[in-house]
């Protein structure tokens, strides 16, 4: 069995693109428009779509949202999560020196690349995707350049690719595959760890909620080993509502919630989301042992870019992307928190793991997870 074509906003000339065929090499890649066209596509193909749905810089990408509505509904299956660093690359005429102070591309690397943007003293000129701006620029539209997806630009006649460093420090983005949730469509290997999406309530004033507490607290209780504890790896924040994606073992209502639970609706459980060959967590930390190791350079990390939040407990294999640090922080304190009592109470675990617990027992017994300071990395915004 092989795999289907991929539908790409974009097609392969895009960052998704080159995401996608680093990630699947033989794979046939299609164009389908931009990122806002898919949920139609979606409404009348069987095919996989891929998108962005999260930077470290940005944030949730603000073009594909609508990935975490389409959970709630019930409406697509995940196949894929995975992050991959992101560069852009600044092509201009050859010996062109005019001077326009401004420089196209997708409107994202306003915020990728803040930092080449403001020392270049101009301004980004936002496209609906980096191929969009390089093709009104070769038409004449009066910018100094674009920024473009590597590769984009090279061989072109004309053109030369002035500098491939413009986007800022530990710059990645995370992408999913995703078909409507009737596709016939499957992995190829064994999976590895299934998705289940959650919906609560907005925290009230940086607070979990009783309701809350029990809820995450029965994510752990019938775990007899790290394992199979499930991560929470992304926050999706709604005008009044939140949603939690988890990845690990597969879970349902039923699991954690009471009849009462259920019928009030304060907390909704979205089953078999997806499912992954490869974990989510595991890959990331793999991704920043090797391009970001000022990611794992602490117990406790918080990486900050303009509208985003990444804690990350790399010990624990712990990485929750997320934005507003007091709706995501409450969350990952209380689960730091029960994971130490889960190995107190001699929880089998890694001695890696135990080793970790031993170095700061004294300290959350004395404070549980209050005594937690996370180390702050900076984006270069």
């Amino acid at each position: 069995m092989t795999l289907p074509d991929m539908y790409c906003p974009g097609g392969k000339l895009t960052q998704s693109g080159t995401a996608v065929a680093a990630r699947y090499p033989e794979i046939n890649i299609i164009s389908c428009g931009g990122i806002s066209d898919v949920p139609q596509l979606l409404d009348s193909d069987n095919g996989e779509y891929v998108l962005p749905i999260w930077n470290s810089n940005q944030g949730e990408i603000k073009a594909s949202e609508y990935v975490w509505d389409l959970i709630e509904d019930s409406k697509i299956k995940i196949f894929d999560v995975w992050a991959k660093s992101i560069e852009f690359w600044l092509v201009a005429r050859s010996g062109d020196i005019s001077r326009h102070g401004k420089i196209g591309s997708v409107v994202v690397a306003e915020t990728q690349c803040s930092k080449f943007l403001r020392d270049q003293g101009v301004k980004l000129e936002p496209y609906s995707l980096s191929d969009v701006a390089y093709e009104a620029y070769k038409k004449g539209a009066l910018l100094d350049g674009v920024l473009v997806a590597p590769g984009q630009g090279e061989n072109d006649e004309g053109y030369e690719v002035v500098t491939k460093q413009t986007a800022n420090k530990n710059n990645f983005t995370s992408f999913v595959r995703l078909a409507p949730s009737n596709s016939t469509n499957k992995n190829i290997a064994p999976t590895s760890s299934w998705l289940t999406g959650v919906t609560i309530d907005s925290l009230a004033g940086a607070v979990l909620d009783e309701g809350q507490v029990s809820f995450l607290e029965q994510v752990f209780s019938d775990s007899q080993n790290m394992e199979e504890i499930p991560k929470l790896i992304f926050v999706f924040k709604r005008t009044a509502k939140v949603g939690l994606l988890f990845e690990g073992e597969k879970f349902s209502s039923g699991d954690f919630l009471n009849a009462e639970e259920l019928e009030s609706g304060n907390i909704l459980v979205h089953e078999d989301v997806g499912e992954l060959e490869q974990a989510y967590s595991r890959e990331v930390d793999a991704l920043f042992s090797k391009e970001f190791p000022e990611m794992k350079q602490d117990d406790f990390i918080l990486h900050c870019g303009v509208n985003t939040f990444l804690f990350a407990c790399p010990p624990l294999g712990m990485y929750t992307h997320g934005y507003e640090r007091e709706a995501v922080e409450p969350v990952v304190r209380l689960y730091i928190d029960k994971i130490f009592e889960f190995i107190d109470n001699n929880g089998k675990c890694s001695s890696g793991e135990k080793d970790f617990f031993n170095r700061h027992k004294n300290s959350w017994g004395k404070k549980r997870s209050e005594f937690i300071e996370f180390k702050i990395i900076k984006s270069d915004h």
